[in-house]
């Protein structure tokens, strides 16, 4: 009579010792059967990322220039007065009187 043999972990160890290159081959391999494109979809993923990039460079290009503008108005109204923080009124520095 023949020894059942266990596939479980024969299975795990022959995937296991599969090199990264095969695995990533099989991969695209089973892929490709599905009609999933893994060279479309990692073209999505970089400009994803290079969008992400590029709209966290704009936001921060945005606040500080924010920031150097109050910065600037803080200081004009600061130099506007005899003694510091004595007169400052920031509706009469921005609009005027």
């Amino acid at each position: 009579m023949a020894k059942r043999r266990s596939t479980s972990e024969e299975g795990d160890a022959s995937i296991a010792n599969i090199s990264r290159t095969r695995r990533a081959q099989l991969v695209a391999e089973f892929e490709g059967e599905l009609g999933i494109d893994y060279k479309a979809r990692a073209k999505a993923e970089e400009a994803e990322r290079r969008w992400i990039a590029r709209k966290t460079f704009i936001v921060w290009t945005i606040a500080v220039m924010f920031f150097a503008i109050a910065c600037q108005k803080l200081w004009i109204m600061g130099n506007d007065v005899d003694v510091p923080f004595s007169d400052i009124n920031p509706v009469r520095s921005i609009f005027g009187e």
